[in-house]
């Protein structure tokens, strides 16, 4: 199965607390262009899994326009301090459709792509960067990064 883990858009630095931090309005449109030109480039996406943080349900929004439509659930286990085994087992108990966007935060993103790919190298999300996974089964090496692609990069291939 095919997934995409996003990292939230650019958010403003304060706010009452950090679940609170929305997104700017240079972060929305960034996002709003780098899913355009995903969707332009034949990636489909058919549903959207976000942290309960309003950066993250701002960022599942801007996709949810680009896209239109798609099944949404909020999940916990997506906030930036989360376990990346909590996800997992979130995963098994409830089964994400193929091409779903996860969106969620660092450091968790980088966490859970170097877990689920077996890697020992941390990958680097700056905002709005999306993974795009082979998913075997949710758990630590069970996945394999097919690319990763930020705001304001050319998409090829996918």
């Amino acid at each position: 199965m095919k997934l995409y883990l996003s990292r939230h858009g650019q958010a403003v630095s304060r706010a009452p607390t950090d679940a609170q931090r929305p997104l700017t309005e240079t972060g929305r449109a960034a996002l709003l262009a780098h899913w355009q030109g995903m969707r332009d480039s034949g990636i489909a996406v058919s549903a959207l899994i976000a942290s309960p943080f309003v950066r993250a349900q701002q960022t599942a929004d801007c996709i949810d326009q680009v896209y239109g439509g798609l099944p949404r659930q909020t999940c916990e286990q997506l906030v930036p301090d989360a376990n990346p085994q909590a996800l997992f087992d979130w995963l098994l108990a409830n089964p994400p459709a193929d091409n779903a966007v996860l969106v969620s935060h660092m450091p968790l993103v980088a966490q859970l792509t170097a877990s689920w790919t077996g890697s020992v190298e941390r990958i680097g999300f700056n905002v709005g960067t999306v993974a795009c996974l082979d998913v075997e089964v949710a758990a630590a090496a069970g996945a394999r990064l097919l690319w990763l692609r930020s705001p304001g990069e050319a998409v090829s291939g996918h």
